[in-house]
Order: structure tokens, then sequence, then C-alpha cells
């Protein structure tokens, strides 16, 4: 690792560019949100979609060896470098910055007093050096392009475009919704004119018949234009709510088709937070595409009837209006980062909230409401700052523009009022014109703000991004194999799996045959990738090399649905969901067969234990809360694996739980089903009956040869016996054994 040599001065031969901001979605991918920004400030302009595609990061994260290689392959050149604080001004900008131990930032420029960083975690920030101090570890990462750095653009984006072509059945409301509102725009230009007549013709010339033709003549009108508005605001709310239904029920189907690989990185927070970015976009479909079309035309037909008026008083409207847009647009930016600061944060304080609300047992347990208290404060805290600091620009800019326009106003007052003095319009015309201004005013001012609305929109389009260019699970929307049952085979060829691209192999050259109806125990120290080699089986991770074969079709061919359909899964962190012990043991079934459920609940030895509650089977499970021990938990989770009629049954620890008499009736019950049974397990009553035994170990997984006592393949491994027993005592083995 270099140091920089006192005296060093930056060199930069690019122009200036400007770095964007990329904000981490997964837990762990600030390493790479940093790198694509730096990639962003040299024109390699990257999506965090397309940075997991091309390099994968694991729940650990990355090492700044990883960042390099990773860098080298975007052609960008790494130097590390081990400096103190005071060295920062000599960093080539931008610069990957290690950050409180366990994060990466990019250090964007450093000035007298202040040091400007940008957070994957926070966005954009400033820093005293005193605050840089606390979190800056001396690890510091220049990247430079190299002779093969190609500036281009990979950045997945959605456009308002792709959301709306998935919409279908709308356009016949939308035609009813612009007819009605061409009337209600009839009757606003008609508005003025009727007001000229009533000045200009009655009340001039003292006409007392006409007064009265005239106001009944626009109070019918006013009726017939309150019935019409009545009609397009319900047709509105028709369309509103309906365009909201399908635009999220069409993101919840896509994020249920989702890897659950997605799911483990992100925390749950976040991707509410980000599902929560449809509302802005659905109320700027609401409004939008009619605005620009009727706004747009009703601006030009008031500001020509207002130039017919007078053409000084037109011109005089629309610099008013060039002015607030040039105010605005020039306010813009602050505004939006302001926004998405603020999303952020309230993302950040949804999570805290939920984590909270989860985990309330272990933090009373352990003592820590005071805290979790604080952490909520200060995340709260932070928003609420955000908030005012946008309110008290809304006031200054409102004051500022109140002051401003009221000023134009009396100017155009004067000079309507020196035009009617001068005879050059009648008074009639003048409040004609005032209306029509308003009209005008209006109208520019809806498109104007729907320009900016469009912008700000593009924020929640960006989060949106990460939900909607995520790629769906892959084989989820296969056919199901109707008619066909799985005799229960499997075959593993050639397995290798990682969770990083940096990361050791977990399963490295995995091959195994399971046959039909086998009962498989796999065993081995913890963390060696026995619960990893599960989620391979059933498809919830995808092979980085090698294949799984069910009755000899690859399951990349078969796709994981069809499978899923024929197995049933217990595993380690398994949840119940809202709803009766009916409910959950079925999963929900709408034809549920209640023989079967408490068939399958005798099976798992939970039928007696429901049915000594007040309600049975129709006693209520909570989401959180559960009259539910954790062996009571396991079991009613076993009864529902085993009520999909499952052709091959995975447990990871299903039994883990239960007492060792319970235990063992259960495994006695599983022992006489005839179908393939695999079970992970740290308990010798889990697999004293399978017939064949794994151990998972340093990426390799060999068969335990009970007759020989020995591992198949390599013989210094513990016999068969006594790995059970260690299994029991949960002991950990070596070669040297």
């Amino acid at each position: 690792m270099g140091t920089l040599p006192q005296g060093t001065e930056k060199l930069n031969l690019f122009k200036y560019s400007k770095l964007p901001v990329v904000l981490q979605a997964e837990a762990a991918e600030c390493g790479m949100a940093c790198l694509a920004m730096i990639g962003g400030y040299h024109g390699y302009n990257v999506s965090l979609q397309e940075m997991r595609r091309k390099f994968s990061v694991s729940l650990k994260g990355v090492n700044l060896k990883s960042l390099t290689l990773a860098a080298d392959q975007l052609g960008l050149s790494g130097r590390a470098l081990r400096l103190d604080i005071d060295d920062l001004k000599q960093v080539k900008t931008p610069a990957i910055l290690h950050w409180g131990l366990n994060h990466f930032v990019v250090l964007k420029n450093v000035g007298r007093k202040m040091v400007t960083i940008h957070d994957p975690a926070k966005g954009k920030r400033k820093l005293r050096f005193e605050d840089v101090s606390k979190h800056f570890t001396g690890i510091a990462l220049e990247l430079t392009p190299t002779p093969d750095f190609e500036k281009k653009d990979e950045k997945d984006k959605v456009k308002l475009w792709d959301l709306w072509s998935k919409m279908t059945g709308f356009m016949p409301t939308i035609i009813q919704i612009i007819a009605i509102t061409v009337i209600l725009q009839v009757f606003a230009v008609l508005s003025p004119l009727v007001n000229q007549l009533v000045v200009d013709e009655a009340i001039a010339k003292g006409d007392m018949s006409f007064l009265k033709v005239i106001i009944m003549g626009f109070a019918l009108l006013l009726f017939v234009q309150t019935a019409i508005g009545v009609l397009r605001s319900y047709v509105s709310m028709y369309f509103g709510t309906m365009l909201n239904f399908q635009m999220r029920s069409n993101m919840l189907r896509h994020v249920m088709r989702l890897p659950a690989e997605f799911f483990e990185k992100r925390h749950v927070g976040d991707v509410l937070s980000r599902m929560g970015s449809l509302k802005p976009v659905q109320d700027l479909f609401t409004s939008a595409f009619i605005s620009i079309l009727l706004d747009g035309i009703m601006a030009v037909i008031t500001f020509g009837v207002m130039f017919l008026y007078s053409p000084m008083l037109a011109g005089l409207v629309v610099g008013i209006i060039v002015l607030s847009f040039v105010v605005q647009f020039a306010t813009f930016p602050y505004v939006l980062r302001m926004n998405e600061e603020q999303i952020q944060k309230s993302a950040d304080l949804q999570t805290i909230l939920l984590e909270t609300i989860r985990g309330a047992r272990a933090i009373k347990i352990f003592g820590r409401e005071g805290e979790r208290h604080a952490l909520w404060q200060n995340a709260y805290a932070d928003n609420m700052n955000i908030g005012l600091r946008l309110q008290r620009f809304g006031i200054a800019s409102g004051t500022a523009s109140g002051i401003v326009f009221g000023l134009l106003e009396l100017g155009m007052f004067y000079l309507g009022g020196m035009l009617v003095i001068n005879q050059e319009l009648t008074l009639g015309m003048f409040f004609a014109f005032q209306s029509y201004r308003g009209q005008f005013s209006g109208r520019v001012g809806s498109l104007v703000g729907l320009y900016f609305s469009f912008r700000t929109v593009g924020l929640h389009l960006e989060r949106l991004a990460d939900i909607i260019h995520a790629d769906p699970e892959i084989g989820i929307d296969g056919p199901l194999l109707v008619g066909k049952q799985l005799s229960g085979k499997i075959e593993v060829k050639d397995l290798k799996f990682r969770y990083g691209d940096n990361e050791p192999w977990v399963l490295d050259g995995v091959n195994l045959i399971i046959e039909a109806k086998d009962r498989i125990g796999l065993i081995g120290p913890s963390g060696e990738g026995k619960t990893t080699l599960l989620k391979l089986l059933i498809g919830l991770h995808t092979p980085d090399e090698g294949e799984i074969l069910y009755d000899g079709r690859p399951l990349s061919k078969t796709g994981v649905r069809a499978i899923r359909d024929q197995i049933g899964v217990v595993m380690q962190d398994d949840r119940l969901l809202s709803g009766s012990l009916y409910d959950n043991i079925s999963f929900f079934d709408p034809e549920m067969d209640v023989e079967r459920a408490e068939m399958c609940a005798k099976a798992a030895y939970v039928y007696k234990d429901i049915m000594d509650m007040p309600m049975g089977f129709q006693s209520l499970i909570g989401d959180m809360g559960s009259i539910l021990s954790g062996g009571q938990k396991q079991r009613v989770l076993l009864a529902r694996a085993l009520y999909h009629n499952p052709k091959i049954l995975f447990l990871d620890e299903g039994t883990a739980n239960l007492d060792p008499q319970t235990e063992l009736k259960v495994v006695s019950i599983l022992d006489k089903l005839p179908i393939t049974q695999i079970t992970v397990a740290h308990r010798a009553a889990a697999i004293q009956n399978c017939n064949r035994i794994f151990h998972v170990e340093n990426g390799q997984v060999r068969e335990v040869d009970k007759a020989a006592n020995t591992l198949a393949t390599t013989p210094k491994v513990p016999p068969a016996n006594m790995l059970i027993d260690a299994v029991w005592r949960d002991r950990k083995f070596t070669t040297a054994l």
C-alpha cells in the first residue's frame, strides 16, 4: 500500500465532470455504489443493478482488494494509500475512503474548513475535519482511467412509459375525462366574456332587463358547469383508484417473483419505501397527460385573447411568468436534493421502527429500550430537520414571491387603469382581461409545476428501478409438471457456489447422487455450507458452476416452480403468517382439505397441542406474537410441509426445537414416509434413521461409508459412528483425527 510523499500535488488532466450521487439499495453494496459514482464521474454511467450483474457481492461486503479488482474490470486503475487526515488535500479526487471500519464513501473535494463526501448510505454530506477524523480510518483508494477505459451509458432507467405500457383498460376512461374537461374549458373561456357584458352593456348603460337576462344565463351556465365538474371528479376518482390498484398489483407481482437473495440483502424499511415511490408516479399519471394536453391548448387560447385585448399587458404577464420559472429553476436543485435526502431518511426511520417492533422481546431481555428509543429519536430528528429546512425554504421563497408578484400586480392595475382612463380599454374589457390573465397564469403555472414534477418523479423512478430491473427468479414462470410425478431422484454434478466473486468457494466441485426414497443426512461444522446446499437444491440460490438434476432433467430447464410444487421444506428461519392454524398448515390453500390438515398435524405430533387450545385449529396466529412455543411452531411448519404432499422433503434443523422424546416420535413417523428426505442436523436423533450420511466441510461433500465406518473418499475422517456421536455433542473434526 502506497503513501503520499510530502508535498505531492493533485494532478487532474480530465475536464470538469459532475460526480453523481448513487445510493446503495443492499445492506453491503457501499463499495459498488462508490465505484458507480467514480465511473459516472469519468463518463462510464452504470447502475447498481448492472454492477450487481458484473460483480457478485455477498452480505459480508467487499474489502479494498476486491474494490481494486472490480475497478480494474471497469477500466479504472487503483492506488491504495495510507495517510493522515491532513493529507486528504493531496488525494486526487474523486477517491474512495474507508469509513468507520465497515463502510466506504467517495471523497469529492477538500476545502479549507469542510470536506465534501458522497455517502452511499446518506447522500451528499459536508463535514468538518474533526467529524471526518472520527470516521476516516486512514485508508484511501485513488482511481484513474486506464487506456482501456470506455465512456458509455449502461444505466438502467425506468421511464414513465415502461409503467404505463403495462396498464390496461384505461383508454375509454381517459377519453371520457378529456371530453368532460374540454366542455369545462369552454365554460371557462366564456365566463370572462359574460363579465365583460355585465359591466359594459348592463351596468354602464343602466339596462336592468339585460342584466337580469345575463345573470339568469350565467346562473344556468354555472349550474351546468358544476354538474359537469362533479361528473369529472367522479370519473377522475375512479380512474385514479383503478390506476393505483393496477400499478401496485403489478409491482407486488414482480416483487413476489424476485429471488430470495433480493430480500436477504435489503432492509425491509428500504423495500417498503421504494414501493411507496409508486404513489408520486401514480399521482403524476392521474393528472399529467390530461393537463399537458388541455392546459397547453388553454394557455395558447387565453394568451391569444389577452394579446387581442392589450399586447402590452399580455407581454407583462408573460414576463412575470418567465421570471417565476427562472427563480424556480434556479432553486430546484436544492429542493430536489433535500427531497432525495428526506426520502432516504424516511426509509432509514422506517427500518429502525420495524426492527424495533420485531425485536421488542430481545430489546427487553437485554434492557436496551432506552438505546433503541434514542436511536429512533435521532433518526426522526434528522428526518424532521430536513422537513424543517424545506418548510423554511418554502416560507422564504413564498414570501419573496408574494412581495414581488404583489408589486407586479399593482403595476398591472396601474397600467390597466391608465388604458381604461385613456379609453383604450373599457372597464369590462379590463375585468375580462384579468380573468383571462388568471386562467393563463394558472394553466402555465400548472405546466411549469408538471415540468418540475417530472423531474422530481425521476428521483422516485430511480428508486423504483432497483426493484423493477431486478431479475426474476430463474424458472419462476415455468409450467407445472402436470400429470408428472417426481420420483425423488436428485443428481448434483460439479456443483460450485460462493456468495461473492472474491469470496472463497462454499461448495467446490460437489458431486452426489440421491436415489428415490433415500433418507439423506447432512452433517458437519456450522457455517460449512449445509444450508447453502439445501437452498441450491430447492432453487433459492443459483449455482455458479455445475448443475442439479431432478429425475435426469436439469433444474434450470425444469424450472423452480415445477419442482417446488412437489417438495416440502422446513427451513431454520421459517415463519408462520397471520391466520388460523388451518390456514398456516394448508398455507392458505383456497380449497383446503380439513381432514388432510388434521392428519398432517397428527403426523407432526402437534394435533393434541392444537386441540388443547380453546379455538383448536381455528386459533389465530399473529405475524409477530404467537400462542405457540418454539417446538410447537416447528411442528406446525413440519405439518405445513407434509400437507403439500411432497415427493421430496427437505428439513434444515427441522426438529431442533423439539424435546428428545417428541423428536424421536417425529423421526419415526418420517421414517415411514415413502419419499426422498434430506435432513440437515446437528443432533444424532434427527439422522439416526438416515440410510446415507454426507459430511459437509471445506467446500466438499463426502459420503460416510457406514459399512467401513469411514468417509468413502478420505479414510482420515472419523468413522460414521464417531461422526454421529460428535454431531450430538456438536464437536468439530479435522482430518488429523
